[in-house]
């Protein structure tokens, strides 16, 4: 994948790994998703227009989200009753996957220098 192809689905998905969470989770937070989608449109749009401000938001809140994950996935990999939450192990692990790529890719020199021009 090219550099420039690479930095659009960036833009266009890196609100994939903040809202991965189990279908009925999301479904409770309908008016949060929204809001968040919003955000990360803001985001996006700023990282086409080439804002360093985008840039740096971007990268925050992938590696965040990487830390909110790790710090509620051993909580919340059993249930009270000690039953495993495949779930949202699964989920979790994807979210921090492709957080982990997006952040690494963002802080790429070929992504930069879209950006930084």
């Amino acid at each position: 994948m090219s550099t420039k192809n690479t930095f659009l689905a960036i833009i266009l998905l890196q609100f994939i790994p903040v809202l991965l969470y189990p279908p009925r989770t999301l479904l409770n937070g309908i008016g949060v998703i929204v809001v968040a989608l919003l955000f990360f449109a803001l985001l996006g749009y700023g990282l086409w227009r080439r804002r360093l401000w985008a840039l740096t938001m971007s990268i925050f809140v992938q590696g965040l989200n990487i830390i909110i994950r790790f710090m509620m996935f051993y909580p919340a990999a059993k249930t009270p009753q000690g039953v495993w939450n495949i779930e949202l192990i699964i989920f979790t692990a994807v979210a921090i996957i492709i957080s982990g790529w997006i952040l690494l890719r963002l802080d790429k020199p070929d992504i930069r220098s879209l950006i930084t021009k």
